[in-house]
């Protein structure tokens, strides 16, 4: 690895650490620079803003994600249903066991002003699942699971629709205040877009998993908690 591969990836996970223990809003370049005893002009050299550094951490969780799940579906005799609810199940960034990054990524990507950073963690998915994807569909249109006249036009649109999926799922955790009609609202959405893929498939009905019920009632549970606990902290370092 080269010397200026490895001070960028320091900046990002110091950076990431930051984040997490402060804040996004609360934490300054400045505080990322004291932290790594680092100059103004070499963090400058990586990155041109704070935003573009937490862009840059999205973007790697995203590839990262996509190669756990692109992994998961080369086990031998999987079905191609099996391969797709693999691929699916563990792509989306909300999905992952660290919820303070969860809770980073909702509170400053999903905002009014994330559009350009959701924008490029799906693209970074789009390119890391296509192929996969393409893959899972031509086993199962030649196994008979699935209905496809073009694996490449299917897996876009699939890719399409599943992303907008994650989305409004991810919007749900940013917005929302109360468990219930969190977890809810999470499970409406699940059985229409499940739905809509099974459809556009011509899939078995129940076939596309995507997410169990009791992963998304325990995501909502530990965002929220997440977010209280955050918000107990801003107001106990507002008193010292």
């Amino acid at each position: 690895m080269k010397k200026g591969d490895a001070r960028r990836g320091e900046l990002l996970a110091t950076a990431e650490r930051l984040f997490y223990a402060k804040g996004y809003e609360k934490t300054s370049v400045q505080d990322i620079l004291a932290e790594m005893k680092f100059s103004k002009g070499g963090f400058y050299h990586h990155f041109d803003s704070k935003l573009a550094v937490l862009e840059s951490i999205c973007e790697q969780r995203a590839q990262e994600s996509c190669e756990r799940a692109r992994q998961a579906v080369l086990q031998e005799g999987m079905t191609a249903v099996q391969r797709l609810n693999a691929l699916l199940h563990g792509t989306p960034l909300w999905g992952g066991e660290n919820k303070s990054f969860v809770s980073l990524l909702i509170g400053v990507a999903y905002r009014e002003d994330g559009a350009l950073m959701r924008e490029k963690m799906k693209q970074s998915q789009l390119e890391g699942m296509q192929p996969a994807l393409e893959a899972i569909l031509e086993q199962g249109a030649a196994s008979g699971e699935f209905y496809v006249t073009d694996a490449e036009t299917y897996a876009l649109l699939l890719l399409r629709l599943y992303m907008q999926f994650t989305d409004e799922i991810a919007f749900l955790l940013a917005q929302e205040e109360k468990e219930e009609q969190l977890v809810e609202a999470m499970l409406r959405k699940l059985t229409a877009y499940r739905c809509a893929i099974e459809r556009t498939l011509i899939a078995p009905f129940g076939s596309i998993v995507l997410f169990e019920a009791a992963e998304l009632q325990q995501l909502a549970h530990a965002i929220l908690s997440e977010r209280v606990r955050s918000r107990a902290d801003a107001v106990l370092m507002d008193d010292l």
